[in-house]
């Protein structure tokens, strides 16, 4: 196996096309880590025959619900996942609950939407939409901002593993497909290019829209940064945590 890094940060969304909580530490299950958007809405304007029921409200479509933050308040315990909290742009908390659906109803209005929650013991990606895990780097991350000629907050492109990588080679992680990536007892089989849209356009924090970012990575980087990765064995990571690559 090749030292290629360390874990540097994990991100987990607990409300899909929310924004989502740091942590130090995160068990992996089958479906990715363990939470990762355990909790959805579901979009049923989007559902207009049946191949296309049941698909999850996403931020692609309103922008806005990634000024919406989420985290667990608690451990987990039992057959459910810890309750939510949710924090509004401004400064106000919901639980999961009426009060909340009816907030984000009016968010997304005329959309029609439903809450869903999801349960650890669900055989699926929970309310991942297509991948388990996605990985970027830190030096990928340096090199865009070359590219773009701003400074850009990794939370845009919503990773849930940044790698501090050991050398100088931005977009690297692109020739890892087909590879096995192991971090503690986890092992991950690199699979695809994460390809990019809108979302990566929106500042995490202020909610403003720039179409510089989509614009350039599609320019520079066929659209694509950051890999997707499956689970090959389940297990818990820890930031610091040595990341190793074998074929």
């Amino acid at each position: 196996m090749q030292s290629i890094g360390v874990i540097e940060a994990i991100y987990r969304y607990p409300v899909k096309s929310f924004q989502g909580e740091r942590l130090s530490t995160v068990d992996i299950e089958r479906y990715g880590l363990y939470g990762d958007r355990g909790y959805a809405f579901i979009d049923h304007t989007r559902s207009t025959d049946a191949s296309r029921s049941n698909k999850k409200l996403n931020a692609k479509f309103v922008p806005k619900l990634l000024a919406y933050s989420s985290k667990y308040v608690a451990d987990r315990s039992g057959n459910e996942f810890p309750p939510v909290q949710v924090t509004a742009p401004d400064g106000r908390v919901f639980q999961w609950g009426e009060e909340l659906f009816e907030e984000i109803r009016a968010v997304v209005s005329p959309r029609e939407i439903s809450p869903q929650k999801y349960s650890p013991e669900h055989d699926d990606l929970l309310g991942v939409d297509e991948a388990n895990i996605l990985l970027a780097t830190d030096v990928s991350l340096a090199e865009l901002e070359k590219i773009i000629g701003v400074e850009a907050d990794m939370r845009r492109f919503r990773p849930n593993f940044v790698i501090r990588y050991d050398e100088q080679r931005p977009f690297e992680e692109f020739d890892w497909i087909g590879k096995t990536v192991h971090i503690g007892d986890t092992k991950l089989e690199v699979y695809k290019k994460c390809h990019r849209c809108s979302m990566v356009n929106v500042d995490p924090d202020h909610n403003t829209v720039n179409p510089t970012f989509l614009k350039h990575i599609a320019k520079h980087l066929d659209a694509c940064f950051g890999v997707y990765a499956r689970v090959v064995r389940t297990g818990t990571i820890t930031v610091d945590d040595p990341v190793y690559l074998s074929d």
